[in-house]
C-alpha cells in the first residue's frame, strides 16, 4: 500500500471536523466577515474534502489541504458578492480574554476595530496571508502551500499587508508617538 493510500485511509473526517472546524471557521469569519457565510464555508468544505478524499494526493498535510478548500470556497463567495454589489458585514466575533477590563478592554476593542477596517483594504491574497501568519499562526511554508505560491512570495505578501495597515494605523494617528520619534530623528 502507497504512502498517499495510507494518507487517505488515516483522514477521520469526524476527528478532523472537531480537530479543525474551529480555526477554519476564524478564518473563513475573518475573509468573509459574516458568520453564516462562514459556517456555511466550512461545512461545504468538510462535504467537498469528503467526496474528493480519493483525489487527496498525501503531498501536504491533512490541515493544509483542508485551509487551501475553505479559502478557494471563500474567494468564491466574495466573488459573488461583488459581482452582486451588496458586501454584508456580520458580527463581531473574536474571543474575549478575561484579563480585559474596562478602559483598557475599550481601547483593545478599538484597536482591533481599526486593525478591521485596514484589513478590508487588503487584496484578497494579501488578507488570506495576512490571516493564516497572524491569527492562525501557521508557518511561511504551509501559508506558501495553501495559496500555491512560493515561499518568498508569502514573506512578501505578509510584509506588503503589515506595511498597510501600519500606514493606515498611522494615517489615523494610531502610532502617533511613534512618527513624532521619527521627526525628531530625521530633524
Amino acid at each position: 500500500m502507497s504512502s498517499v493510500q495510507k494518507a487517505k485511509e488515516q483522514i477521520d473526517f469526524e476527528n478532523c471536523y472537531q480537530e479543525f472546524a474551529p480555526r477554519l471557521f476564524a478564518v473563513a469569519y475573518r475573509l468573509l466577515r459574516n458568520q453564516t457565510d462562514a459556517l456555511d464555508v466550512v461545512q461545504e468544505s468538510f462535504l467537498r474534502a469528503f467526496r474528493k478524499r480519493n483525489n487527496f494526493r498525501g503531498r501536504a498535510k491533512v490541515s493544509t489541504w483542508l485551509y487551501r478548500i475553505v479559502t478557494n470556497r471563500c474567494y468564491d463567495v466574495l466573488r459573488k458578492r461583488s459581482r452582486e454589489k451588496k458586501i454584508e458585514y456580520g458580527e463581531n466575533y473574536h474571543a474575549k480574554s478575561a484579563g480585559f477590563n474596562g478602559e483598557h478592554w475599550l481601547q483593545q476593542e478599538k484597536m482591533i476595530a481599526m486593525v478591521r477596517q485596514e484589513m478590508e483594504k487588503l487584496t484578497e491574497k494579501q488578507k488570506t496571508v495576512f490571516i493564516l501568519r497572524v491569527y492562525e499562526e501557521l508557518p511561511y511554508d504551509e501559508i506558501a502551500r495553501i495559496t500555491h505560491s512560493r515561499v518568498g512570495t508569502v514573506k512578501a505578501t505578509f510584509f506588503q499587508s503589515v506595511m498597510k495597515i501600519r500606514k493606515g494605523l498611522k494615517e489615523r494617528g494610531v502610532f502617533a508617538n511613534e512618527l513624532r520619534k521619527d521627526e525628531k530623528a530625521v530633524n
